[in-house]
């Protein structure tokens, strides 16, 4: 057995391998003498075929099966020895091989790369945040925008308002396709109508009528009507102004709040949100301990690694989006490679209760959080795929016990990124 890398590709192993002809002979032998015990042919009974017949019928079955078995065999022999970690599977050549024969191959095989993963020599920064009064009132807000009711309202129509309106659309006199609809609700400034039409209607009250000129895009989605000048007879039945739900106990219980207690109600929209203020923080820290790892360090990467990770990036429409597949792959690459080479050498462990903990982490997006917990579990990829956020985030731990951490206070908007313009850092 020989095992060579050659310089140009220096995580191959090409490892060559010569079977003696009588090792081969006698895997042959033992195989046929197995199927003579119990094969069926015309003319005799079960095993008592003569041993020339057998040769015919299945001697060269045999000699396939030999093969696979004596290549294996020392195939796994050689990664044992030469203490190999294989990236996949080999691709075995055989050179030479047949009956009375030397049983000649070569396996080349790709090999993690061995390196040390170099610690960023970098300040990463922490951003936190308190959350204040303000940010409560201003969360408490958006939910009273979501829970919004419209009444009817005596007076023209503007931006915000929902109006019901009936219209007929026809392209130089002639009725268009689908062009005429009754009862239809919009709020005005939603973008669900062309802006031609949602210009139109605004400042027009219930019970009137108008005529506007509407020109579709050149790119509309029905091809007919696409660059097309149309002309479109807008009768409004109702204008409706919106209104918020006042914060009481009637919205508390709406909200989940078994009596109704609107401080409750505020105590808890304070813990979501310092919920998530946390969640953002990690993960921000995450990226750029992730990015830091990226940048400072520089294995070899298997070609294997890079092919299938450019494959599963091919299928994601969101990433094929993105811009250089390539590049992206070979990152994703290098994380892996050094996140697994520091689970490996630190020996990191995710424990059962840390996967559950992630698991029931992910279900409280979804309704029927143990429906969701369920069928996760029933998923072996699944499985693995928690467990290897566990150790991921076991890998970051690590990683900030030896970078610098510099800690900067913001406000709660600036911390999730929809700062007010001129809103400065939190003292």
């Amino acid at each position: 057995m020989q095992i060579s890398t050659p310089e140009a590709a220096p995580l191959e192993r090409h490892i060559h391998v010569t079977i003696p002809a009588s090792e081969v002979e006698s895997g042959v032998s033992q195989r046929l003498r197995n199927k003579a015990r119990s094969a069926r042919l015309p003319g005799f009974r079960p095993g008592k075929a003569p041993m020339t017949l057998i040769e015919r019928h299945y001697g060269s079955d045999a000699l396939m099966e030999t093969f696979d078995h004596l290549i294996n065999e020392r195939y796994s022999q050689a990664v044992r020895d030469e203490s190999l970690r294989p990236v996949g599977r080999p691709e075995v050549q055989v050179e030479k091989g047949g009956r009375g024969e030397d049983l000649v191959f070569t396996a080349v095989v790709e090999v993690y790369p061995e390196f040390d993963p170099q610690v960023p020599d970098a300040t990463v920064i922490r951003k936190t945040a308190e959350v204040t009064d303000a940010d409560v009132d201003a969360t408490m807000d958006i939910m009273r925008q979501q829970r919004r009711f419209y009444v009817s309202a005596e007076r023209p129509a503007q931006n915000e308002d929902r109006v019901t309106v009936d219209f007929q659309g026809t392209i130089d006199g002639v009725p268009m396709a689908g062009g005429d609809v009754t009862d239809y609700s919009v709020v005005l400034g939603s973008g669900r109508l062309l802006p031609d039409i949602e210009q139109g209607l605004l400042g027009m009250s219930a019970g009137e009528d108008r005529t506007v000129a509407v020109q579709f895009p050149a790119e509309y989605h029905v091809a007919e009507l696409a660059g097309q000048a149309a002309q479109f007879h807008l009768q409004v039945r109702e204008v409706a102004a919106p209104q918020l739900p006042e914060v009481d106990a009637a919205f508390a219980l709406a909200l989940g709040i078994e009596d109704g207690d609107v401080a409750v109600l505020r105590q808890e929209v304070r813990e979501n949100l310092e919920r998530e203020a946390q969640r953002i923080s990690r993960g921000q820290v995450k990226a750029q301990i992730l990015d830091l790892v990226v940048a400072s360090n520089h294995p070899d990467l298997p070609r294997q690694m890079i092919g299938q990770e450019l494959e599963r990036l091919q299928k994601d429409a969101n990433a094929a989006a993105g811009g250089d597949l390539d590049a992206l792959a070979r990152r994703r690459v290098v994380l892996g490679l050094v996140l697994s080479e520091i689970v490996r050498r630190e020996k990191l462990r995710a424990s059962p209760a840390e996967v559950t903990q992630v698991i029931r982490d992910m279900s409280e997006q979804y309704e029927d959080p143990e429906q969701f917990i369920s069928w996760y579990r029933s998923n072996p990829e699944q499985m693995e795929q928690a467990e290897a956020l566990v150790l991921e985030d076991k890998v970051v731990a690590w990683l900030l016990e030896r970078v610098k951490v510099s800690d900067e206070a913001v406000s709660f908007n600036q911390l999730i990124g929809r700062a007010p313009t001129g809103e400065t850092n939190a003292e």
